[in-house]
């Protein structure tokens, strides 16, 4: 059955918003990781608590970078499109691009300028940048948490054969130990012993 101009154009509307949702979900976690590195990095070289507000600082700047990034390649793309219609024979390499990678191109210039305008659009929303904040905050937790136990389990392992011989220790500690302790404090309490 052929498709009319409408059918096409809804294809190609479905795949530009595909192409938009995947390219926001990379991006989401790039924005994350981002600040986690920034949370980790604030408290572990510069001694510095969390603060909600530059950690919300740095998602918006990112987000300003992202943004020109994508309209840069867009405009890169633009160019690219525009020169492969004049061009001959077969490609050379994968950015070799030919008039029949116009529609992929096409699709990419939109995708990177629908993304830009997106990105603008959502650095003024605070619920999906407090959102990147929290999943920032939580995961350099989790990763500075996970590293510090980590470290901690190797600390508190305890030596090859420390079983060995415990029922002996613990005796020995209640024993002589304690005692001597308890006698020390009960002379200390009477006056026998002499201060320096």
């Amino acid at each position: 059955m052929p498709h009319g101009p409408g059918q096409r154009r809804r294809a190609e509307r479905s795949a530009l918003e595909r192409s938009v949702d995947e390219g926001l979900l990379i991006i989401r976690s790039a924005l994350v990781v981002s600040a986690t590195n920034h949370v980790i990095r604030r408290a572990l070289q510069e001694a510095l608590p969390f603060d909600e507000a530059v950690a919300t600082q740095v998602v918006r700047d990112d987000m300003t970078r992202l943004a020109e990034q994508q309209r840069a390649g867009a405009a890169r793309v633009r160019r690219l499109r525009r020169q492969t219609g004049r061009a001959y024979g077969q490609s050379r390499h994968q950015f070799d691009y030919r008039p029949d990678d116009a529609g992929a191109l096409k699709l990419r210039e939109a995708t990177a300028k629908a993304l830009s305008d997106e990105l603008v659009r959502r650095r003024e929303d605070d619920a999906f940048v407090g959102g990147v904040v929290d999943a920032a905050r939580s995961r350099a937790w989790d990763d500075v948490g996970s590293t510090v136990v980590d470290r901690l389990g190797w600390a508190a392992s305890p030596a090859p054969g420390y079983d060995d011989g415990r029922e002996e220790r613990i005796r020995g500690l209640v024993e002589d130990d304690l005692a001597a302790l308890l006698r020390s404090a009960g002379a200390e309490g009477s006056g026998d012993v002499t201060r320096p």
